[in-house]
């Protein structure tokens, strides 16, 4: 019985492992997408000129998966159509940094740069 127990109380800890494991990712992802705003922004005041020479460069087109929209933190302005794909309630007059995302092929969140549709030769 006491083996059976044991057992349990092993699956319970597992879980709360696993759990804290999961709130630790998310908190890692929040964290690090909030600074790479800060940065993104800073380098746009001191780079503009460099970054419109960027976006020249830039191939593809947005998927409308919405990924970026709440990498950090959900934009208020996201909603998506019937089809899933995402609709910006602002679009024309959105915030402009929105709209330069990816300035170059350095601005991507970690996280999502795999599934972006814009992209940079290296």
């Amino acid at each position: 019985m006491t083996e059976f127990i044991n057992k349990l109380e092993i699956k319970k800890i597992s879980r709360v492992v696993q759990k804290v494991q999961q709130i630790a990712s998310r908190i890692d992802i929040f964290c690090s997408a909030l600074l790479f705003q800060v940065w993104r922004r800073f380098y746009y005041v001191f780079n503009k000129r460099e970054i419109y020479h960027s976006l020249e460069k830039r191939k593809g087109n947005c998927l409308r998966c919405g990924r970026c929209c709440h990498a950090s933190f959900k934009c208020q302005y996201l909603e998506y159509d019937e089809n899933g794909l995402s609709l910006c309630k602002v679009y024309d007059r959105k915030p402009h940094m929105c709209s330069l995302y990816p300035y170059n092929s350095e601005d991507y969140f970690d996280h999502i740069k795999s599934t972006c549709g814009y992209k940079y030769d290296e």
